[in-house]
């Protein structure tokens, strides 16, 4: 009950994030058909990229697992922002794409939805620093990095994933790299789709 009315919340401030920064930014009709089509296709990916998680975690632990898997799950936000390259589009990008994992049958449920929000609201952080200025490629590695520290805070709260602090270090760092790698990846996609 408690992640329904979450996900509802999280629902409703991103369609009033997307409405003020329709006033302030200008988003056309071609920024939004990118940001939900980004989050359409991550979304659908996401789901058979569970199963890659799990594999991976039964043969390199949950420190592999998260190195290996979890930065495609942070690739939504910085993939939306270097097609779009304006403010919010990050953040967008990935809680549609969490929105759309979260209606496709999955592992985490509703929670994708959660995920989706917190790690897009981290990436957009990446862009916000550099103040909207530059969509390059060590911002939007940073951006995909970023969105590690919510996803790990919240395998933590919502699924107990906790260890003892110094191998959560490694848990953390694993995730961060993750990001910052397929990060990376969204930056040359999107620099080959929007040159």
């Amino acid at each position: 009950m408690i992640i329904e009315a979450v996900s509802a919340v999280i629902i409703v401030v991103t369609a009033l994030l997307l409405y003020l920064g329709a006033k302030r930014v200008r988003y056309t009709s071609v920024d939004y058909t990118v940001i939900g089509l980004v989050g359409v296709v991550f979304g659908v990916v996401f789901v058979p990229w569970w199963t890659v998680y799990y594999v991976v975690k039964a043969i390199a632990g949950p420190v592999g697992a998260r190195l290996v898997t979890y930065g495609l799950w942070f690739m939504a936000a910085p993939m939306a922002a270097v097609l779009v390259r304006k403010p919010m589009s990050a953040l967008l990008g990935e809680t549609v794409a969490g929105l759309i994992e979260s209606l496709i049958p999955t592992a985490g449920g509703f929670t994708n939805l959660i995920y989706g929000f917190a790690q897009g609201l981290a990436s957009e952080l990446a862009y916000a620093l550099g103040l909207y200025r530059s969509y390059g490629s060590v911002v939007t590695a940073l951006a995909g990095g970023l969105a590690a520290f919510p996803a790990v805070a919240l395998d933590a709260v919502l699924f107990g994933d906790i260890y003892p602090w110094d191998f959560m270090a490694w848990i953390i760092l694993g995730a961060f790299v993750s990001g910052l790698v397929y990060g990376l990846v969204a930056y040359f996609v999107g620099r080959v789709v929007r040159p």
